[in-house]
């Protein structure tokens, strides 16, 4: 599996009561116990992430990388507080429970397990009190899992050879709260809500990007994960204002964190351009509003005006999300405010930089936004744009754009030098996490040793298939149009299945529908570089023999009625028919 988003994270601190519910149980005192206990506020927050209602037990089920226990969620009788157990009793999920951490990764917290009476156990748990490691045990939910929990145990002050087991391997937000849990307290309490996150490399890079300049273009083919990072910082601004993204069949470097400018209110607008969008609807335009038996022109700000006047207020930040950059006239879509893009034009508060200034647009017209862009509600004018306009440092701008839409005019070269230009490619190793197989290196992907008959594979090398496949036909189309004209990763997203036979069908049909698809209208009569591309070698200058049934691509000659006018033309077999093997022979002949 890859990094997943996270929905939330619970935690505990691993001692007193905490510590003899997980330690096992001993028919006395605390150790009859099976469940850690949940106060109000983290039975509440449970309650929503596992779907329980009032008067409701349910099902949980706790897993880790190679393992998996059974469990339940309960309110107590008369408390208000939960109850988070495991099944079979006494058995708690094994990365919870003490152990020996040199002779098996699933332990994090050294002790002896096996202590038989209520006060050999008591003196295990003095003993890893004296020791100051002041462990946590921890259980992570991800978005769209339905009443799962992950759970791994983290140490605070860990010795040398349990680095990788220390808290400094959480996220910061998962930190921050847990120091909000006095020191004398076992009780639980879980993290705030985070922002989904499905691309985190991307995301970094962005992040990274906008520290250094507030504008950032993303340029690259389609599928590789721009919109999807848009939507993931769109989140982040929405009040989340950090993301989390988790990978649960590792035990180390399962964590990676996205955290936007601390702030004490966000804003984010999205917009897609297209070929109809203009100045007046971006910027400000003048638009008729009804009076009386008539209607009259009023000077209404567009976006980019309402999000500049929202931010000249201090300790605010705004984002400007444009999709499709490239599909309307951009360049005249910004106009003048071109001037107040670079970063050392921006207006900072309270720093002297006062950054360019552009008289606004109908400067003699009284000009409002809406009341939710207001810099100061406190004020009456608060809604009042100024005829003198500054774009203020805390908006930033992240927009994308397809490399291979040649269908549109290529951007301006003054618009182009105001943006930091990230290039997202193919992620291969996304999608190796993603299908649960290994990454090769990609001038290695060609090199493919594998059974002769599909009947001796596994469903890892399906899965090997599909990366390869991927990585070869690109390197190809790198060759014939350049690297703008490359396949994502995300046509293959939905190749998945259990078994060998239903990962193929999955590939099979991908490759119909999503990349055979895309390579017909990228290559629209160009069967030529199709079939150089898809190994069907040059086109004939006489009839072929029959290529065998399985050939993904093939030439077709035409009848001796037609030669004089028609030429061979290349054929996409579909793959959907055959079988399994056999859809497996067609593409393992690309290669």
């Amino acid at each position: 599996m890859s990094f997943q988003p996270v929905e939330a994270v619970f935690f505990w601190r691993y001692i007193g009561a905490n510590f003899c519910s997980i330690y096992g149980r001993l028919d006395e005192g605390s150790y009859t116990k099976d469940y850690l206990q949940c106060r109000t506020e983290l039975r509440e927050r449970l309650d929503r992430a596992l779907g329980r209602k009032d008067g409701e037990e349910v099902q949980v089920e706790y897993r880790w990388p190679g393992g998996w226990r059974k469990g339940e969620f309960r309110k107590a009788a008369n408390d208000p507080r939960g109850q988070l157990s495991w099944l079979p009793k006494g058995q708690a999920p094994a990365p919870w429970k003490v152990g020996d951490p040199s002779a098996d990764a699933v332990i994090a917290i050294p002790g002896d397990p096996n202590k038989a009476t209520k006060l050999e156990a008591d003196a295990e748990l003095q003993k890893l009190r004296d020791s100051g490691l002041d462990p946590w045990v921890v259980a992570v939910k991800l978005r769209g899992e339905d009443r799962i929990l992950h759970v791994r145990a983290y140490l605070t002050n860990p010795p040398a050879n349990l680095e990788h087991k220390s808290v400094l391997q959480l996220p910061t937000v998962v930190r921050q709260a847990m120091e909000n849990v006095p020191a004398g307290s076992g009780g639980g309490v879980d993290s705030r809500d985070f922002a989904g996150m499905r691309a985190p490399k991307l995301l970094r890079r962005i992040l990274e990007a906008h520290e250094r300049d507030p504008n950032v273009l993303l340029v690259g083919p389609p599928g590789t994960g721009k919109t999807v990072a848009m939507e993931d910082m769109l989140a982040l601004y929405q009040g989340k204002g950090s993301a989390v993204a988790f990978d649960p069949d590792r035990w180390d470097n399962t964590w990676t964190e996205a955290v936007i400018p601390e702030a004490s209110e966000r804003k984010a607008v999205s917009l897609v351009f297209h070929p109809s969008y203009s100045y007046e609807d971006f910027v400000a335009g003048l638009v008729p509003e009804p009076e009386s038996n008539t209607f009259r022109l009023v000077a209404r700000p567009g976006p980019l005006l309402s999000l500049a006047h929202w931010a000249m207020a201090k300790d605010r930040e705004a984002l400007l999300l444009l999709d499709e950059f490239n599909r309307g006239p951009a360049a005249a879509i910004f106009g003048d405010t071109l001037a107040l893009l670079d970063k050392d034009k921006r207006f900072v508060p309270d720093s002297g930089q006062e950054g360019a200034a552009i008289q606004r647009p109908y400067p003699r017209a009284e000009m409002n936004v809406a009341e939710e862009y207001a810099s100061d509600k406190s004020r009456e004018d608060a809604v009042r744009v100024a005829s003198e306009v500054r774009l203020p440092a805390s908006v930033r701008i992240l927009a994308a754009l397809n490399s291979s839409d040649r269908s549109v005019a290529p951007l301006d070269a003054a618009l182009r030098r105001r943006f930091a230009i990230l290039y997202v490619g193919p992620d291969y190793g996304v999608l190796a996490d993603r299908l649960g197989t290994e990454c090769p290196e990609e001038k290695q992907a060609a090199i493919f040793d594998t059974p002769a008959d599909p009947s001796d594979w596994s469903r890892d090398h399906v899965m090997q298939l599909a990366v390869r496949l991927l990585m070869v036909l690109n390197q190809r189309i790198g060759f014939v149009l350049g690297q703008d004209f490359v396949l994502g990763h995300a046509l293959l997203w939905g190749v998945a299945g259990e078994t060998r036979e239903a990962a193929a069908a999955t590939l099979a049909k991908a490759f119909n529908e999503r990349i055979a698809a895309t390579l017909r209208l990228t290559f629209l009569d160009q069967d030529e570089a199709l079939g150089a591309i898809l190994g069907a070698g040059p086109p004939p200058t006489s009839a072929p023999a029959p290529s065998a049934a399985t050939a993904v691509a093939r030439w077709l000659f035409p009848p001796p009625a037609l030669q004089g006018v028609a030429t061979a033309r290349l054929q996409v077999s579909d793959l959907n028919p055959l079988d399994w093997q056999a859809s497996i022979r067609a593409l393992r002949s690309l290669f």
